[in-house]
């Protein structure tokens, strides 16, 4: 079993249409959108009824007031001022050290799972194929983005394994942060989608230093690569200095806007399917030689 993932240095690359795209084009793959803080993958394959689970990233304190003998000594000790006079703990600002916990001379406060968010198994109907699609959702302000991404790839793996689907076409999310780092173990290859623009240069540079610190192979594509030929032509310059293989650079596309404009994979529409179809066989001819 292989993985392939998209990433992007920063949004707005076209990073999920392409990846969309690309599980569109494959003959058999499970999909995963490793994005947890605004999963769009779901927008595009639009899966039937997910089979949901909760997530928790932490720990977080309950107070028993029939215990509580109004010592004081937790609400003195909280750093975090998450314990009021009242004794009454604040969930936002509990950060689930555990420490009142710990002083608390009749064990009147427990430590339990705090929830963080949910992640789900459907199924996509995309192209006449039953694809099978893990995403999540990690609820506002909450941490541990990291540790989600794998929840979702672990569970993704396990039934790649199970019902042995050869590939795993996987969306991330843009920049080099927890999420990112999370979605690049047991990768087989990352497509680095960028934009020929002075941000763009400088995010998939920081991309590709992030790849080679974790020794992973990475393909470039340039998508708009027509708004500047030029940078779009130092790009390409760039990477062939430093050993990355192109997979192609596409034009911008109003139509590929227009597509995803009203939730469709833009391979379904012929003249996509024509354009991004080569740039599809050139990254599955390079992660044929990967192991």
């Amino acid at each position: 079993m292989k993985e392939l993932l998209v990433l992007s240095g920063k949004g707005g690359t076209g990073k999920t249409s392409l990846t969309a795209s690309f599980v569109y084009l494959a003959d058999k793959c499970i999909a995963c959108d490793y994005d947890v803080d605004a999963p769009n993958l779901p927008i595009l394959l639009k899966p039937d009824a997910s089979e949901g689970h909760e997530f928790s990233s932490g720990l977080t304190a309950d107070l028993n007031k029939d215990i509580c003998i109004d010592c004081g000594l937790c609400r003195d000790i909280c750093r975090f001022e998450a314990i009021s006079n009242e004794y009454e703990i604040s969930t936002l600002s509990c950060e689930g050290c555990g420490f009142c916990a710990e002083v608390c001379p009749v064990e009147a406060i427990a430590m339990q799972e705090r929830p963080s968010g949910r992640w789900f198994a459907s199924n996509s109907g995309t192209n006449g194929k039953m694809i099978p699609l893990f995403h999540a959702e990690l609820r506002p302000g909450e941490e541990n983005s990291g540790k989600l991404v794998a929840q979702v790839k672990s569970a993704a793996r396990q039934k790649a394994q199970e019902e042995g689907y050869p590939l795993l076409i996987s969306d991330g999310s843009p920049g080099i942060g927890c999420p990112v780092i999370s979605s690049l173990v047991e990768t087989t290859l990352v497509v680095i989608v960028t934009e020929p623009s002075v941000s763009g240069y400088h995010d998939l540079k920081r991309v590709q230093e992030l790849l080679d610190l974790r020794g992973v192979k990475s393909i470039l594509l340039i998508n708009k690569a027509d708004i500047d030929s030029k940078a779009a032509e130092n790009m390409e310059q760039w990477a062939r200095e430093n050993g990355i293989p192109c997979a192609g650079k596409l034009p911008y596309s109003p139509e590929l806007a227009a597509a995803v404009s009203v939730g469709e994979v833009p391979v379904s529409r012929k003249e996509l399917h024509d354009l991004i179809l080569p740039v599809w066989q050139k990254i599955m001819q390079t992660m044929e030689v990967l192991e």
